[in-house]
């Protein structure tokens, strides 16, 4: 029993039962356990909010307080989520503009559609030299020059000077609708003479014939005499050149030959320098077969990613340049670095220079060995531009290779050395892989390869025509000599 009740019951002076004492204290248990009204209880509340916050009533406040508003913040919370999305879509959908879109739907039965029709080329007239500025995309023959005999040409150094820069654009040579490219003929020349025909130029390098021992003369077809004993003049001419990119105006000291050459490849077989002029179409009057350079540009397009080098060789001269810069310069004998970067002052890099100081190929021609450029590297659709130079100095004979050589590929050996494939401005043809196998199976000393040919895709240029309807490319071939 509690103390409380024992002190009543001393009060008292008696023991009370337990029903006595429930009865005495009925009032203050039914207080405790009444069931207050919603208003009361919120009036108790208050009352407990009002007493100091470590009271009892204040937390029993506290607690009632919670309960009360339950309920409420669950009504409340999602209507004013709602009615804050009302507000906001109200607000932004003032800024949307509204699109009418009409779909037109073809009517067969109103409209025809009619093909433009595209002009009839207009003829031309071949029978004579036309005095044009050369731009024009073209197609080019199966090329790859023939020359017979050994060199008799010194091996002297000439000076050496800077490299130049970017390549010529091929409108600064001016020229006549004739073209004539390097072939490789069965003839005793550079090529064979064919005239009258359509020749197919697609991919070919586009070049011009420079005379380094006249000057322009309009009264003399041979053009005026300026002077030449061989490398010593035609060094610092080569140089004016090169340094203005074979413009009009940088070989305004020398002559370039009124025709316009071609090649895709590049062979000439060991023969007579003579024969020089005639592979151009050109008689001796104009043009004396010694001193003289063509020079080739275009551009080339890789078809996959890969390392290359040339490797080749030439009598007299010849200079490689890829996007302007020189990767490959030998002059006659071609036999090491020593005969490299006669005219630009180029030389192999170390990793060339150990190389060939351990091992050498040899060339189709005697006293001639087979030389590698610089690596170079290639990008699938990339566009190269290339330049090539081939040069016979002081007269004799005359020959030349180039070959190239794909990193990691494995060639065929033969007699001690790799076959290295031709290089090819574009994929080698069934005639021009027939008389490669047929020149060297008579010459058994060397051997070139006609597989593994790196393809190079040829820059497509040639403007679609204009007007409604379909397009169409308006590709035109005009007759022109080429040897091929």
């Amino acid at each position: 029993m509690s103390e409380e009740y024992e002190n009543e019951v001393d009060e008292m002076g008696e023991e009370l039962s337990a029903e006595e004492i429930f009865e005495q204290h009925r009032q203050e248990i039914e207080e405790r356990f009444e069931e207050k009204g919603f208003f009361r209880r919120l009036l108790d509340m208050f009352v407990g909010l009002s007493k100091p916050r470590g009271s009892r009533e204040y937390k029993i406040a506290a607690v009632e307080l919670q309960r009360l508003s339950a309920p409420l913040l669950a009504i409340l919370l999602p209507t004013l989520g709602v009615i804050v999305l009302i507000v906001i879509t109200a607000v932004t959908g003032k800024s949307k503009e509204v699109i009418q879109v009409e779909i037109a739907t073809a009517q067969a039965d109103q409209e025809e559609l009619t093909e433009e029709t595209e002009p009839e080329p207009e003829e031309i007239d071949m029978t004579q030299d036309i005095d044009v500025t050369v731009d024009v995309s073209v197609d080019v023959p199966d090329v790859a020059t023939e020359v017979t005999a050994q060199s008799d040409s010194p091996g002297g150094e000439p000076d050496t000077v800077m490299s130049a820069p970017s390549p010529v654009t091929m409108s600064n040579i001016k020229g006549s609708t004739k073209m004539r490219g390097l072939g490789d003929g069965d003839g005793g020349g550079f090529g064979v003479r064919v005239s009258g025909k359509a020749q197919d130029l697609d991919g070919a390098l586009l070049g011009a014939i420079i005379d380094m021992k006249t000057a322009p003369d309009p009264t003399n077809p041979g053009g005026k005499d300026i002077g030449y004993t061989g490398w010593k003049e035609f060094i610092p001419r080569l140089k004016t050149c090169l340094m203005g990119n074979f413009s009009d105006s940088a070989c305004a000291h020398v002559r370039k030959i009124p025709k316009r050459v071609a090649m895709s490849t590049l062979f000439i077989k060991p023969q007579p320098a003579k024969n020089g002029p005639l592979a151009f179409g050109l008689t001796e009057k104009e043009m004396k077969p010694s001193g003289w350079l063509v020079y080739y540009v275009g551009d080339i397009v890789p078809t996959e990613k890969a390392r290359y080098r040339f490797w080749g060789y030439f009598d007299d001269y010849m200079l490689i340049r890829i996007n302007g810069q020189v990767v490959w310069e030998y002059s006659w004998p071609c036999q090491s670095e020593k005969n490299a970067g006669a005219c630009t002052g180029w030389k192999p890099d170390a990793e060339t220079i150990d190389f060939i100081s351990k091992v050498q190929y040899r060339s189709p021609q005697a006293g001639a060995k087979l030389m590698p450029s610089n690596w170079w590297e290639a990008k699938p659709g990339q566009k190269i531009k290339i330049e090539i130079g081939i040069s016979e100095v002081p007269g004799g004979a005359c020959g030349g290779l180039l070959c190239i050589e794909k990193e990691g590929e494995k060639y065929e050996m033969y007699k001690g050395q790799p076959v290295f494939p031709i290089f090819s401005t574009r994929k080698l043809g069934l005639k021009e892989i027939e008389r490669f196998e047929k020149y060297f199976k008579e010459n058994p000393n060397f051997k070139i390869g006609t597989e593994k040919v790196p393809l190079f895709n040829s820059r497509k240029s040639g403007k679609a025509a204009s007007g409604k309807g379909k397009k169409k490319a308006n590709k035109k071939q005009v007759d022109v000599e080429v040897d091929i």
